[in-house]
């Protein structure tokens, strides 16, 4: 949270000890436009709604209008669902009890609190942390010390370091920043990055044919990122979303609907019907959208409207219903000109394919380099060629059939080869997450494609594998599902 003041991350901490939520309120707050603590004035009830219980809402909010209305020495302690801001003092002086500030820290009476002199237990209050300076991330230093001997020697030699080095000194690195700072920003982690790259540029920056890409240090940038990431999944607010899962002989499988958290979305569950909709103009968009996918309706500008404009009603049936029924219910869902603005509207963001194309060329070109002895990758050039003799864009889909090979995934997961005359309801053995059904001998030169999701074909008569592949790709932020184990790595790369 790059732009968010450590005092108004210090207030909530004192107001909210025990919540779950911190987190994810200060993700919301910066979201809302909230950077310091008198900020919050401006903000109401309604729109805490999705992140905080109504009470812990209305606890912040009564909390600064005390704050703000009164001098802090006259702020009364209001109550929690726990006291872990008592301490215990002794002979040795005052020890707090927990790591956060407390909720008096506001009040300047305990600035300058003595120490209590008695040897036996009595309740105080616990004197109010330092806050952590903003701009920590130019004086920081790298422990370098305390990294593996093997990184050390290669650092010096001017090495590179293997991903599993690589990623053992992204853990040490941000245990030691985490101690100085709890919740530090994307801006902190670029400038640490930059620091790293600046120390041992043969061995961290990002270099591709002898040509540095982009800054040079954003792939450590986000290495940081995600590692920070992972570690606060869990301790952030919960959502529904469907997981696979991998029951073993016997056992019963768990249901499909568990909770999650709703990273890469923006607008994941939108809190009220757009102006001027109400549930029944919402049910006749929806049986217009089911009538024109029936008459084949070539309007695309009004589908993607009408798309738009009942995103709050799809977002409620994906999550409740299953895949079979919203091909029914929501059929543009499975089109791409309708999951292309679902997916807009979830994550604010487009998908760019003429940039994506560039990219994967460069990709393509690494990976040819970096694996050039790697037989099994002759087959799939010898396709990105046949493809390109038919004038179908390979890029895309050779790029991620090279990745696959080199992250050493299973391709089978994601793309299904099956005759070429085959038909939707001849194809059996699907996998449950997301794939792409291939008619013919190679996903790079077929010429009929079909999508699957839950084991059950979503759209047939693609005629692209780049398309394919975006849909397949995107459905699983639209419909709430995770990367499968055996795909991630290939998934996540696709991501990012």
């Amino acid at each position: 949270m790059d732009d968010v003041d450590s005092g108004l991350s210090d207030f909530i901490y004192s107001v909210l000890p025990n919540s779950s939520s911190n987190d994810l309120l200060l993700e919301t707050l910066q979201t809302l436009g909230v950077e310091t603590v008198e900020d919050l004035k401006y903000v109401q009830e309604e729109d805490l709604v999705n992140t905080l219980r109504p009470i812990e809402a209305r606890k912040l909010i009564a909390r600064f209008k005390a704050f703000s209305e009164k001098d802090a020495k006259e702020i009364p302690d209001l109550p929690t669902r726990a006291e872990p801001e008592r301490c215990i003092s002794t002979h040795t002086g005052t020890m707090p009890c927990r790591d956060h500030p407390s909720t008096n820290e506001y009040s300047a009476a305990h600035s300058n609190s003595p120490q209590s002199s008695s040897s036996s237990s009595e309740v105080s209050t616990p004197h109010r942390n330092t806050p952590v300076d903003n701009n920590w991330h130019f004086n920081f230093e790298i422990p370098w010390s305390k990294m593996p001997s093997e990184l050390t020697r290669k650092l010096e030699n001017k090495e590179r370091p293997t991903g599993r080095e690589r990623r053992e000194m992204i853990r040490l690195m941000l245990g030691e920043i985490l101690t100085i700072c709890p919740t530090p920003g994307k801006k902190h982690l670029c400038e640490i990055a930059r620091k790293i790259v600046s120390r041992y540029p043969l061995s961290f920056r990002d270099v591709i044919e002898d040509q540095v890409v982009g800054s040079g240090y954003d792939s450590l940038t986000k290495q940081l990122q995600a590692r920070l990431d992972n570690m606060k999944r869990g301790k952030t607010s919960l959502y529904l979303k469907r997981q696979t899962f991998s029951a073993s002989e016997g056992e019963d499988p768990p249901s499909k609907i568990r909770r999650v958290d709703t990273y890469g979305c923006t607008n994941w569950q939108p809190k009220r019907l757009p102006p001027g909709e109400t549930e029944e103009t919402q049910k006749c968009a929806q049986e217009e959208l089911k009538n024109m996918h029936k008459n084949k309706s070539k309007n695309g500008k009004s589908i993607q409207e009408k798309m738009l404009a009942t995103f709050y009603t799809q977002r409620s049936d994906i999550s409740r219903m299953e895949t079979p029924v919203l091909v029914k219910e929501w059929p543009y869902l499975f089109e791409m000109c309708g999951i292309m603005v679902h997916f807009k509207e979830l994550t604010d963001m487009d998908v760019d394919r003429g940039a994506i194309s560039s990219k994967c060329e460069r990709v393509i070109s690494y990976l040819m380099s970096h694996d050039k002895k790697n037989s099994k990758i002759e087959g799939i050039l010898e396709g990105i060629e046949s493809a390109k003799a038919k004038h179908l864009d390979p890029y895309l889909p050779g790029c991620v059939m090279l990745l696959l090979k080199h992250f050493s995934e299973d391709q089978a997961k994601m793309f299904v080869m099956v005759d070429e005359t085959c038909l939707p309801s001849e194809v059996d053995q699907l996998p449950s997450t997301p794939c792409i059904v291939v008619c013919g001998s190679s996903p790079l030169t077929a010429e009929n494609l079909m999508i699957a999701v839950d084991q059950t074909i979503v759209k047939d008569g693609v005629t692209n594998c780049g398309d394919a592949l975006v849909m397949m790709f995107v459905s699983y932020y639209c419909l709430n599902i995770s990367y499968p184990l055996e795909l991630g790595a290939t998934l996540e790369f696709m991501q990012r």
